[in-house]
């Protein structure tokens, strides 16, 4: 985003409302803070405010927004325990049973699968995120794959 932003010469970023910057409250203050370090003024329409005012940080926007990400957290703590709760009900009643057993693949079939992408780790000094564009994985694929690399590594 902040490439597009210097980009497109863009000076307000909007979030409709606290919990669209994250669900925890540090990552919503580190997000806002990287903002504000690329001279980006954040708005809110949650609470209809501007976090640069005449160029002074807006002290009562900050207030809400850390009210406002911890009751972001906390609704999304809620939110996981009422879906921990409806599961362990589903699987009381026999409607939910998780996950076919046999269905999670073997640390050495992901590696086999993937071997292209073992291949650029051990073989190049490239960032995972870097490894995942250049050879059109997901990011999320390459960490995996790296995580259980380590795992072999320490183990060994």
């Amino acid at each position: 985003m902040l490439k597009y932003v210097k980009e497109n010469n863009v000076d307000i970023v909007m979030f409709s409302e606290v919990s669209r910057i994250g669900r925890k409250v540090l990552d919503v203050l580190n997000i806002v803070e990287e903002l504000h370090k690329a001279k980006l003024t954040v708005y809110i329409q949650q609470f209809d405010m501007l976090s640069f005012v005449d160029g002074k940080e807006n002290s009562i926007f900050k207030m809400l927004l850390q009210m406002l990400s911890i009751g972001a957290e906390m609704e999304n703590d809620m939110r996981k325990e009422r879906q921990k709760q409806g599961i362990e009900i589903a699987k009381a009643k026999g409607i939910y049973k998780g996950r076919v057993e046999g269905s999670k693949q073997s640390a050495e079939a992901t590696l086999k699968k993937y071997s292209d992408i073992v291949d650029w780790i051990e073989n190049s000094s490239l960032s995972l995120t870097k490894i995942a564009k250049k050879i059109g994985y997901a990011q999320n694929t390459v960490i995996k794959v790296n995580r259980i690399l380590k795992s072999i590594h320490v183990k060994t």
